[in-house]
């Protein structure tokens, strides 16, 4: 970076000029950088709440009361009895009674098999097996879709506590089974639990699709709520500061200082309500991903820190990229940016514990630690330029320059690092798949593409779902699948 500065005299004198000006706040983005850092904050804090708001019990024993409704069960009943004169068991043809006392009156020691009560179609257990893993759904979205109209069968005392966890299915194919439980299913009975099977089955995926979509957007409505409300303050609190001194010195009017506070804090709050919403329906997605991968990215906050990243240094580079700025403005400035991203954190730190003021105490520390930050570099910068230094302290400046220098690279280094820890393994596979996708492309092989792309699929850990264009059409018109 500091060989731009031996070259010659122009472009020495050049950056000189370029320092010597007045710091702008846009320059070292410390307002976008504290907004950001606050959205990211208020992301993982509602991220938090998301795992918990979503959680499921670790095992179905002991648990099954959080799936199983009483009411649903005696309400399926009633209403088939209100409607039914003469209700029948749909799989074994048994006449049914609503009573145990009637039962045994009218059946004696048989009376199991008239008894009336409600079966779970889709067992419970194998709901809750299933669904387990979702992060979109709560116990109660799934409570809800597993006792269900379409998920209730009113059938036997026998047959019920013959099936427990079995489904339809195996229950008609395993015949020697029901005949030593003493049951005996009709032949238009085996056809109504399979049919039953698959009705309920999907009739449960759609309310959980729907509640999932439903939670999703919620949950992201309101993360994004909080990290706006955390951003807008964070720069409102800034900016104020920084407007009301402008005022003071008289660089600014009253109402334009007011005017340029809004604008800052409306902006500010734009991004965190996108931020916050965005970072925390991407990181609890990806919770339960199984890449242990991905899963480390996301304890680490990464796609937070990357968005931060993006939206401090972009400008500079858009900048530099069309020409507006030259290599060494562009340095620069990337350098002031880059020693405030990697000292704000600390900065917010600082200031909420010495202002234990909810986002205000962090926004003024942000604030403060900003302006150190970048009057410390702007100074060892414009410093460096003094060709009437001696040589030792030229040598101690630049030295300090370079450590500056290097707490700006700290974020490169800790992404670096990521790409080498979890890519090493990764990366020969991901040559070779890309590699013959690329081969596929141009010779029109579609099915060489798929392949190449299960490849990378498989070494993450996903789950593959076609291997072939005909399987993908099929997966496209399976409603079945559902890889949420």
């Amino acid at each position: 970076m500091f060989n731009f500065f031996r070259k010659k005299k122009t472009d020495s004198a050049e950056v000189v000029n370029i320092v010597n000006e007045e710091p702008k706040e846009q320059e070292n983005g410390s307002f976008i950088i504290g907004a950001g850092y606050a959205a990211t904050q208020s992301a993982k804090v509602s991220a938090q709440q998301a795992a918990k708001t979503f959680a499921k019990p670790d095992t179905y024993v002991g648990n099954r009361n959080l799936y199983d409704s009483s009411a649903a069960k005696r309400n399926a009943k009633k209403i088939l009895f209100q409607e039914n004169g003469n209700v029948v068991d749909p799989y074994t043809g048994e006449r049914l009674v609503l009573t145990m006392q009637e039962a045994k009156e009218l059946y004696g020691a048989d009376w199991t098999r008239h008894l009336a009560e409600s079966d779970h179609v889709k067992p419970l257990e194998q709901i809750y097996n299933e669904t387990k893993g979702n992060v979109w759904n709560t116990t109660d979205d799934i409570k809800r879709a597993a006792n269900s109209e379409e998920n209730i069968r009113v059938v036997s005392r026998k047959f019920n506590n013959m099936k427990r966890s079995h489904t339809n299915q195996e229950i008609v194919e395993d015949r020697a089974y029901r005949e030593s439980k003493g049951v005996y299913l009709t032949e238009e009975g085996e056809s109504q639990a399979i049919l039953d099977e698959k009705t309920s089955d999907l009739s449960i995926k759609k309310h959980l699709h729907k509640s999932s979509l439903h939670n999703m957007a919620d949950t992201g409505h309101k993360a994004g709520k909080e990290g706006a409300q955390n951003a807008g303050v964070t720069a409102l609190t800034m900016s104020g500061i920084m407007n009301i001194v402008a005022v003071i010195n008289g660089e600014k009017d009253g109402d334009e200082a007011v005017a340029d506070t809004i604008r800052d804090g409306g902006k500010a709050a734009a991004t965190g309500y996108v931020m916050g919403g965005g970072l925390t329906i991407l990181s609890h997605s990806l919770s339960k991903s199984s890449s242990e991968f991905i899963q480390k990215l996301v304890d680490a906050n990464v796609p937070g820190k990357v968005i931060t990243a993006v939206l401090v240094t972009g400008e500079t580079m858009r900048k530099w990229g069309n020409g507006e700025i030259t290599t060494q403005q562009c340095l620069i400035e990337l350098g002031d940016k880059g020693l405030n991203m990697a000292t704000m954190g600390y900065s917010m730190a600082v200031g909420q514990s010495l202002i234990p003021i909810p986002i205000v105490g962090g926004a003024i520390g942000a604030l403060v630690g900003s302006i150190l930050t970048s009057g410390y570099y702007n100074h060892l910068i414009q410093t460096l330029q003094t060709k009437e230094l001696e040589h030792q302290e030229r040598l101690w400046i630049i030295r300090e320059c370079r450590a500056a220098a290097d707490q700006t690279r700290a974020f490169r280094r800790e992404l670096e690092a990521y790409l080498e820890t979890y890519f090493k393994e990764c990366r020969d596979c991901f040559d070779g798949a890309l590699s013959s996708m690329r081969f596929a492309y141009e010779a029109g092989d579609a099915d060489g593409m798929i392949a190449g792309a299960n490849d990378i699929t498989r070494n993450l850990g996903g789950h593959i779902y076609y291997n072939n264009v005909e399987q993908f059409k099929d997966f496209l018109d399976d409603n079945t699948l559902d890889v949420l």
